[in-house]
This record gives structure tokens, C-alpha cells and sequence, in this order.
């Protein structure tokens, strides 16, 4: 996988896991396209190019799609934060995609990702050499609002470490049509007992953006959520820490 003159894209959904990852680049340039920031810089020694595109799957592929258009990268990387779904893994600790899965009104479905078990191996096993709790996981795309005990319930018992998200899919499907490789790795936000209170629908619009007005709208009608998007908050900030520190350490190896 490792081309050193090739770029590396990484599409993410939200301002806190883009500033996680551009505040460690260096040479810094960002532009828009289409309405679109992209944010391109060396990591590494690596040219890296940063999209934020949105939450949501629609989101999620149109900023793929330009970023495969603007910079061709050799590998798209589609990196953010995630809830577990099951007990384990704790709020910071690293998911690698080992198998990926689209949920939709038609139900579950599976991507294949060819060489995704021996790379998924590779680099949960260089990152917990390297003192970063890391597991192998099977990323779960859900196109709408979903409860990670909604999920659980209609899942096989024999999926290792299974984390909820909301681009994932979208980004692997669009890459690999273009025969680009795709790289799933997420953070964990919030552990499996941390069910939220909310619904993320009462704090976003139509288009999945997080809308001022309604989450102060939210807070006044269910104050008890208060102290939970604080805790959010900083387990994000945790999440987007430990993100960043691990795509440097794995970027030589990509």
C-alpha cells in the first residue's frame, strides 16, 4: 500500500475530527470546491489532503467524490469518531475497519474490502506495540437516526468489535468504484453504555448539520441533556486526540 509520492485523502464529517487531524500537518493550504473545504498539507512527510464533508451518507460520498476528482489520491481514508455498540472498547481507544456493513431500510449489508483482515492486523498490531489501544472492528453505516441498542439487537454474536457511524460505507462504495483502496479508522466517542438522550435529528437539519437554534431549543426542553453533550464534548475531544496521534504513527505505513 505504501507509495511515497502518492497523496493521501481523508474524508471526515465534522469540524472536530478535521481540526483533530489538520492541526498536525505542516504547510497548511485549504481551499473550497464546490462547497467543500479541503485542507491539504505534509504529515509525515506525507502529502495528506483533508475533506469535510458532512455528516450523512450523501454527505459522505459527494465529498468523496470530489476529493477522488481534486487530488487523486492513491488511498481515501474515511476517519472520524464512533460509538461502541458493545462492552469493550473504552472512550479514546482506536477501531480499524476489518468489515464494513450499510444499514439501511432494506436492511444490513456488506462490502467486501479486499486485504482488509491482513491490513486491519497490521496496523492494530503496530498501534498497540506503540501503547494505543486498538481493536479490529466491524464498522456499521446507518443511512438514518439509529440507537446504538437498536442495532444491537439485530446484530450476530460473532462480529468483533462492532461501532456505529455515519459515512463509512458511503466513502468506501465511492472509492472503490473509482479503484481507489479505502481505510476505515475511527475513534470512540462514546462507549456502549452511553446511550444518548437525545436523538440527533432534534439538534440538525435537513441536511444532517448541526443547527444552533435547535440545540438550544433541545437543552430548554430537556435540560437532564445538558451535562451529557458536555461529556460528549470531551470525550470528543479525547477521541480526536488520540485519532490524530494514531493516523501519524500509521501514516509511514499506508
Amino acid at each position: 500500500m505504501h507509495e511515497t509520492n502518492k497523496l493521501i485523502g481523508i474524508v471526515v464529517a465534522l469540524p472536530e475530527e478535521r481540526v483533530a487531524l489538520v492541526k498536525r500537518l505542516k504547510q497548511v493550504k485549504r481551499r473550497v470546491l464546490d462547497g467543500i473545504s479541503l485542507y491539504g498539507g505534509l504529515l509525515e512527510g506525507r502529502q495528506v489532503c483533508v475533506a469535510e464533508g458532512g455528516m450523512g451518507t450523501a454527505a459522505a460520498s459527494r465529498a468523496t467524490r470530489l476529493l477522488l476528482t481534486a487530488v487523486r489520491p492513491c488511498l481515501v481514508l474515511s476517519a472520524g469518531f464512533c460509538g461502541a455498540i458493545r462492552p469493550g472498547p473504552q472512550v479514546a481507544d482506536l477501531v480499524i475497519c476489518k468489515r464494513l456493513f450499510a444499514l439501511d431500510d432494506q436492511g444490513m449489508h456488506e462490502i467486501t474490502q479486499p486485504g482488509s483482515d491482513l491490513t486491519a492486523a497490521r496496523l492494530s498490531a503496530e498501534l498497540q506495540h506503540r501503547g494505543i489501544r486498538t481493536w479490529q472492528g466491524s464498522f456499521f453505516t446507518a443511512s438514518g437516526i439509529i440507537t446504538k441498542a437498536a442495532v444491537a439487537e439485530s446484530l450476530p454474536t460473532d462480529l468483533p468489535t462492532p461501532v456505529l457511524e455515519m459515512e463509512s460505507a458511503a466513502v468506501a462504495r465511492t472509492a472503490m468504484a473509482a479503484g481507489v483502496p479505502f481505510l476505515g479508522l475511527r475513534a470512540i466517542s462514546d462507549d456502549a453504555a452511553e446511550e444518548l438522550d437525545f436523538s440527533l435529528d432534534e439538534l440538525t437539519d435537513d441536511q444532517l448539520r448541526i443547527s444552533i437554534p435547535r440545540v438550544l431549543f433541545t437543552c430548554l426542553k430537556k435540560p437532564r441533556i445538558i451535562p451529557q453533550l458536555a461529556r460528549l464534548a470531551a470525550n470528543s475531544g479525547k477521541a480526536g486526540n488520540k485519532l490524530g496521534t494514531a493516523l501519524q504513527q500509521i501514516l509511514p505505513m499506508l
